[in-house]
C-alpha cells in the first residue's frame, strides 16, 4: 500500500504574492497519485495550524508502507540553512529583522521542511518521496507568474535519510515557473512520468528533469538528492505487465491491454460505484488509439451520474468523497481520453469543475470549492449554475458582497436558463 500527503498553496496574501497554479497541480498529483494506488490526503490553501495537522495525520498513516510521498506546490524559502513552506497568511516579514529574529519567526510562522522528512522517516515506509515544486529564492514575490520568494540565496540542499528521496522543481538560484497553462512546468512534466508503466522512481525523475530542461530552454533545472536503498519501485507498474503486480492498482494494470476495451465496455462501467474502472477503461483505449471523440459519451454519463448523487439532501461524507474523486479522476483523464479541439471538452471539464466544487462544499471545504468554481467559469461562461454555485460558496465564507454582485449577475436575462435566475433573484433579496 502507498500513502500520499498533498498540498497545493496559492491564496498567498499580496506581500507573497499569489499563484496560478499550485492547486490546479495539487488536484492533478493527487488525481494520478489515486490511480496509482495511493491513499491521498489532499489539502489546498492551508495555514501553519492546518499543514501541521495534515502532517500529524499523514504520519498515522505511513507505518509498513511500500511508499509515504510528500508533495508541496506553493512558496517556499530558504532561512538560515534550513528550508521552509510558507503557508496562507502566516504573517511572516523578513523586514528590519537579523538573522536571530528571522530563525525565530521562521520556526513560529512558516514550516520546516526537516520536521516533515524527519516524522516520515521515523513512521516506518519503506521508501520516502519528498517532492517540492516550489522556488529556490528568498525574496518576497512581485507578480504570481512564479514561486520565487526573494531574490538572493535560495533553498538549501538537503540529505535526505536511507530509504528516502528529496526532489526539487528547480535548482539553487533559479526560479520555478508558475507556468502558462493548467499545470506549473515542473509538475506537469512529473504527472507525464509518474504514469508511465516501466519505469523506476529514478528514471521517472530523470524524465522529468529532461521534459522541464527543454520546454524552459536550460532556464529551470530540476534537482534531486536521492539515498533510496533496496529493490526497484515501479510507481505506474514495470513495463509488459501480464500479472498484476503486488503494489500495482487495478486501473494501472488495465492500461496495458494490447486491444482496448469497446465502447459497449465502457458504458457497462458508468456509474459513480465504479467511475475509477470506466475512467481507467477509456484511459486503456486512449493509449491505443490517442484521445477519441467516442469518450465525450461516457464521460458526460459519469457526470450526470455525480450530479444525481449530488441532489440528494441526505447524501453521506463517504459518497461526497466518492464523487470527489470521481471528478478529479474525470479532469485528470480529460486531456488524453478526448482532444482538446472536440466541441464538448470545455464543457465537460467546466462540468467536472463545477460538481467538484459541489461535492466540496458538501464536505465543508469551502474555501477549496471557491478556487474550483473559479476554474470552470471562464470554461462556461454561459452556464448561470456555476455562477450560482460561486455566488453560494461566497456566502458560506462570509463575503456578502462578492455573493451580492453574483447574484445580480445571474439574475441577467442573458442567461438563457430561467430557474437559475428565479433563484438568484430570491437570494438577493434575502441579503440586500
Amino acid at each position: 500500500m502507498r500513502t500520499a500527503l498533498v498540498i497545493g498553496n496559492a491564496r498567498y496574501e499580496a506581500e507573497a504574492g499569489p499563484l496560478k497554479n499550485t492547486v490546479n497541480d495539487a488536484k492533478a498529483m493527487a488525481a494520478t497519485l489515486r490511480a496509482l494506488g495511493f491513499q491521498v490526503i489532499e489539502r489546498q490553501n492551508v495555514s501553519r495550524d492546518q499543514l501541521i495537522k495534515a502532517v500529524l495525520e499523514f504520519r498515522a498513516t505511513l507505518a509498513g508502507k511500500e511508499v509515504g510521498l510528500f508533495y508541496y506546490a506553493g512558496h517556499g524559502l530558504s532561512i538560515g540553512g534550513s528550508n521552509y513552506l510558507l503557508p496562507i497568511k502566516s504573517g511572516y516579514s523578513a523586514q528590519g529583522a537579523d538573522d536571530v529574529t528571522l530563525r525565530m519567526l521562521a520556526e513560529t510562522r512558516l514550516f520546516n521542511v526537516e520536521q516533515a522528512v524527519a516524522d516520515m522517516r521515523a513512521a516506518g515506509a519503506g521508501c520516502n518521496l519528498i517532492i517540492l515544486d516550489a522556488c529556490r529564492t528568498t525574496a518576497l514575490a512581485k507578480t504570481g507568474r512564479t514561486r520565487e520568494v526573494s531574490e538572493a540565496g535560495g533553498l538549501a540542499e538537503m540529505k535526505p535519510p536511507a530509504g528516502s528521496l528529496i526532489a526539487f522543481a528547480t535548482d539553487a538560484g533559479q526560479t520555478a515557473l508558475d507556468g502558462d497553462a493548467t499545470n506549473g512546468l515542473y509538475t506537469g512534466e512529473l504527472l507525464k512520468h509518474l504514469k508511465t508503466p516501466g519505469l523506476t522512481i529514478e528514471q521517472v525523475f530523470k524524465r522529468t528533469r529532461a521534459g522541464v530542461l527543454e520546454v524552459s530552454e536550460g532556464k529551470q533545472i530540476p534537482a534531486e538528492y536521492s539515498r533510496l536503498v533496496g529493490d526497484d519501485i515501479y510507481l505506474a507498474g514495470p513495463a509488459n505487465l501480464t500479472e498484476p503486480a503486488v503494489s500495482a492498482p487495478a486501473s494501472v494494470v488495465k492500461a496495458e491491454p494490447l486491444t482496448a476495451p469497446t465502447l459497449a465496455e465502457v458504458k457497462r462501467l458508468v456509474s459513480v460505484k465504479k467511475a475509477s474502472e470506466a475512467i481507467a477503461a477509456l484511459k486503456a483505449r486512449a493509449d491505443i488509439d490517442g484521445p477519441n471523440d467516442e469518450a465525450a459519451e461516457p464521460l458526460a454519463a459519469l457526470l450526470d451520474q455525480v450530479k444525481e448523487v449530488l441532489k440528494n439532501t441526505r447524501i453521506s461524507s463517504e459518497q461526497a468523497t466518492l464523487c470527489l474523486q470521481t471528478c478529479e479522476g474525470i479532469i485528470a483523464a480529460l486531456p488524453e481520453c478526448l482532444s482538446k479541439n472536440h466541441a464538448q471538452f470545455n464543457e465537460l471539464l467546466a462540468k467536472a469543475y463545477n460538481r467538484q466544487g459541489d461535492s466540496l462544499l458538501v464536505l465543508g471545504r469551502a474555501d477549496e470549492a471557491l478556487d474550483v468554481f473559479n476554474l470552470a467559469i471562464p470554461l462556461a461562461p454561459e452556464d448561470a449554475y456555476i455562477l450560482y454555485n460561486r455566488c453560494r460558496t461566497h456566502l458560506i465564507l462570509g463575503d456578502k458582497e462578492s455573493a451580492r454582485a453574483d447574484f445580480k449577475a445571474v439574475s441577467d436575462p442573458k442567461f438563457n436558463q430561467p430557474k437559475a435566475r428565479q433563484m438568484a433573484k430570491e437570494a438577493l433579496a434575502k441579503i440586500l
